[in-house]
């Protein structure tokens, strides 16, 4: 049991990235490279799949998802790194008691 909570902090942050590669993936397959102010695609984003650099346009809805996904991956590596540390600490504190 104790392997497998070891591993789902690091599972977590790659299924974080792994949503954030697939997103972009997503905006650069189906967003229009042109501007269309009357569906809201008015935010010029560059986005580059494997060397092949494009601009899309995108809602606000499609940028509030792609931070969000930002903001995931950070949430799940900052909960990776504390998790990793925590037992250390603890391990620490109970040699010096």
């Amino acid at each position: 049991m104790t392997a497998f909570e070891d591993v789902k902090r690091v599972l977590a942050s790659v299924a974080a990235l792994a949503l954030f590669a697939l997103n972009d993936v997503r905006m650069f397959h189906m967003l229009p490279t042109t501007a269309d102010p009357g569906n809201g695609r008015t935010h010029a984003l560059s986005l580059q799949l494997f060397g092949d650099f494009q601009t899309v346009y995108a809602t606000i809805f499609d940028l509030a998802v792609r931070w969000g996904l930002m903001g995931l991956i950070l949430a799940a590596c900052v909960w990776a790194v504390a998790e990793t540390l925590q037992p250390a600490q603890a391990k620490n504190t109970g040699k010096r008691s």
